[in-house]
């Protein structure tokens, strides 16, 4: 990574990454960039939630938003369908993109956006926002990160002894299990995790926590009355690789059905929970297409290659990978040469 991130600098001293993008531009090459927020945060070291999920921090949100109004077209999910199915799209097309609901995303990003006269599209994984329950990875984090034990002995969905020492390493043990086990029953599991941490647990601690870092409907609302897209992004972020038929349903049809109520018109894009690509399991991508979705966004990262619109799965279209620890140089370096990028699957 420290190899990419020098060349990334020698590209911007050089002009080489500016030069790129305006030819690309010039040309109206058919590139559609397509960037993947969650968390606008720069968590300290006494942050109990996730901080993995906090991808870019305020200050650095607003110098990529900057680059992107200066070298890019900022689309919209209008734009977006229209561009799969074969119209010309404007010069350096981006979509810029935020999965979860969290509070940040009004507080912090839309204020940038307003600024900046940017457009972006927000994944709302809508019944933590109607039951005001905590995303499932920052429960865990904050059970990890308040737990006085030394280690977590647990006994489903199978037995598993989790040791505290190393806090992230924990979280990453305990998230693995809800994103790979299927069939699992997620509120017996984050039970067990609480009980084994020591750490009370109730629904009025759990809606405490959520007000802080979740947005209501109503703030929901408010993005889309600033004229952002609302998009779905499941109804309780289970990981569909996972998933049953019924389950399969519920996450699907049930986030649309949400989002048809609060926002007054149905989903008509999915941002995958966790961002798996859904290519080798045809009964998720056949469930997406049934619960009438056009368009699926994984975190396989890359720029999206419209030229090969043909073979492009509607269902199936990759983001860009960004992280907190990017240099602005290398932002906009692996927009401009895919090859760069973070790799993410």
């Amino acid at each position: 990574m420290a190899r990419r991130e020098q060349l990334a600098s020698l590209l911007r001293r050089a002009g080489g990454t500016t030069a790129i993008l305006a030819a690309r531009a010039r040309l109206r090459l058919p590139v559609l960039s397509i960037l993947t927020y969650h968390h606008v945060c720069d968590p300290g070291s006494g942050y109990l939630f996730d901080p993995d999920v906090a991808d870019v921090a305020p200050a650095q949100f607003r110098r990529q938003m900057e680059l992107v109004k200066r070298h890019f077209t900022a689309i919209g999910v209008d734009e977006l369908l229209a561009g799969l199915d074969g119209a010309r799209l404007p010069p350096n097309p981006c979509l810029v993109t935020f999965d979860d609901g969290y509070r940040s995303n009004l507080d912090v990003a839309l204020p940038v956006l307003r600024d900046l006269g940017l457009r972006a599209v927000f994944f709302i994984a809508t019944s933590f926002v109607t039951e005001r329950r905590l995303y499932w990875w920052d429960r865990i984090a904050y059970l990890v990160a308040t737990s006085t034990r030394g280690t977590l002995e647990l006994t489903y969905p199978r037995p598993m002894t989790v040791a505290l020492g190393d806090r992230a390493a924990a979280r990453a043990a305990l998230v693995a299990v809800i994103k790979d086990e299927h069939g699992l029953d997620l509120e017996r599991y984050l039970t067990g995790v609480a009980d084994a941490a020591g750490v009370p647990w109730t629904r009025e601690v759990e809606r405490r926590l959520a007000d802080e870092l979740i947005m209501t409907w109503d703030e929901v609302r408010q993005l889309r009355d600033a004229g952002m897209d609302i998009e779905s992004h499941s109804r309780g972020h289970r990981v569909l690789q996972t998933l049953d038929d019924e389950g399969l349903r519920d996450e699907l049809d049930g986030a649309r059905a949400d989002l048809a109520r609060e926002m007054g018109r149905p989903a008509r894009v999915i941002a995958y929970p966790v961002g798996r690509t859904i290519a080798p399991y045809p009964k998720v991508r056949a469930a997406v297409a049934a619960a009438g979705y056009r368009c699926g966004l994984t975190n396989a990262s890359g720029v999206v290659p419209l030229w090969k619109r043909k073979q492009l799965d509607h269902l199936d279209v990759g983001r860009v990978a960004l992280d907190r620890s990017m240099s602005d140089d290398m932002f906009l370096a692996q927009l401009a040469i895919p090859q760069l990028g973070y790799q993410r699957q």
